[in-house]
């Protein structure tokens, strides 16, 4: 602005001058005489020049003191200060620049504010997040997305994030204007990913992709459907067995010396249905959450006696051992009492001729109640220990039937230490023994 004011007097000043200065050497050169026009004509240059310079420079003083003095006051509107001195002329404009700067202000601090909620709210969210362009470029991700893809993703095609089929189809559809929906596996996880176009006059501007972790619904969902098959197939066999021996002694087709023996097998059954039941009955308090609850203080020692005391007759010639610390816990007595049962009645099926279970209490360092069974039985190959808590699951699936078992009992002992947010080890080797030691 300075330079554009100097300019200007410049271009105004210089003109001026040579008008006067011609006009002054006119009217000497006209009233001088002949001798002496050289002279006056030499004098009155000299004058003029300077008297222009004198003219020039005290414009120049001049200009840049009132140059200064807008522009300072211009400067100090632009900055947001209202302290300032100026001429009239100006004073509206300064104060509609004030006002422009105040609303610029706070529609930039609303913005920012605004941004911030935005960017807070979709950091934290549990769901990855994805917004593409038109193209399918990756405008904006969050965390979660990042952690979803293993890395950021920002200014990468959506396309090549990707390979799956179902999800390139999902986001080229969405980016031709229509929504989509599908399921997906990524590093062991299950996710439903909701693609959803954003349009705006008719037009797809972009897309926006939302995960949705679906992992343990989709792992519930088929441990539901496992167990109702499992369930199913547990229930019939007893009862097609009660059924056809109940029938064949209704109908009169069984000898006089087979009844006592049909008898003897459909109560067998009809007990194998019963435990069958109650381990169901007792899986499924575990999952919708109505377990008892009620807390007593009990000696430890005392009640896993009295479990090997109601087992030692089935143990026929497995010896049972109790040893360890004698101390109190608080906790639901039934709930132990069914862990105690389940691991020794365990220790017990699995076993050999003339084998022996070792029960062990003790106090852990950490402050836990350590209980511990050990048996010389048929052990549990390697293959089998990630699965062998699983419902249903047997390793020996044929001396299971033999001897009675369910395939519940080891689950319910998990649901049982879960609950008092304990942890479960297993040492098996086939051939030589069990160890489960539960930490409560």
């Amino acid at each position: 602005m300075k330079k554009r004011i100097y300019m200007t007097i410049i271009w105004v000043a210089l003109p001026c001058l040579i008008i006067v200065s011609a006009a002054l050497i006119y009217i000497l050169h006209n009233n001088a005489d002949s001798d002496g026009a050289v002279s006056y004509l030499g004098i009155s240059i000299s004058a003029v020049i300077a008297v222009g310079l004198l003219v020039l420079i005290a414009a120049g003083f001049a200009t840049r003191k009132l140059t200064d003095k807008i522009t300072s006051s211009l400067d100090k509107i632009v900055q947001g200060k209202t302290d300032i001195s100026l001429y009239d002329e100006l004073m509206q404009y300064a104060g509609k620049i004030e006002r422009q700067n105040k609303t610029v202000r706070a529609r930039i601090e609303e913005l920012s504010n605004r941004t911030d909620t935005i960017e807070a709210i979709t950091e934290n969210m549990q769901e990855g997040l994805i917004l593409t362009d038109s193209d399918g470029a990756i405008l904006s991700a969050n965390n979660s997305a990042h952690q979803i893809f293993g890395g950021r993703i920002e200014n990468k095609n959506v396309i090549h994030i990707c390979r799956d089929d179902d999800f390139q189809k999902a986001i080229k559809e969405c980016i031709a204007g229509n929504n989509a929906e599908v399921q997906m596996e990524r590093s062991n996880r299950i996710y439903t990913v909701f693609f959803s176009s954003a349009l705006s006059g008719g037009k797809t501007r972009g897309a926006v992709i939302l995960f949705h972790d679906t992992t343990e619904r989709y792992r519930a969902e088929k441990q539901r459907k496992e167990f109702t098959a499992n369930v199913s197939h547990e229930l019939k066999t007893p009862l097609t067995t009660i059924s056809a021996l109940s029938e064949m002694i209704a109908q009169g087709m069984a000898k006089e010396d087979d009844i006592i023996t049909f008898a003897g097998r459909i109560n067998e059954q009809s007990g194998r249905l019963l435990v069958l039941i109650d381990d169901i009955i007792r899986l499924s308090e575990f999952d919708e959450g109505k377990l008892n609850r009620e807390v007593t203080s009990f000696d430890l020692w005392e009640l896993t006696e009295t479990v090997i005391s109601a087992l030692r007759e089935k143990a026929g010639s497995v010896s049972i051992e109790l040893k360890g610390e004698r101390f109190n816990i608080s906790a639901n007595n039934r709930l132990i009492d069914e862990l105690l049962f389940n691991l020794i009645d365990n220790g017990v099926k699995y076993n050999i001729e003339n084998g022996s279970v070792t029960v062990e209490l003790t106090r852990a360092d950490s402050g836990q109640c350590r209980i511990s069974v050990s048996d010389t039985g048929i052990g549990i190959g390697q293959e089998h220990h990630i699965h062998i808590f699983e419902r249903f699951y047997r390793a020996e699936k044929s001396r299971s039937k033999k001897t009675g078992g369910t395939g519940l009992g080891l689950s319910i002992v998990k649901h049982i230490t879960e609950h008092y947010n304990g942890s479960l080890e297993l040492e098996s080797k086939k051939g030589v023994g069990t160890t489960v030691t539960c930490y409560l």
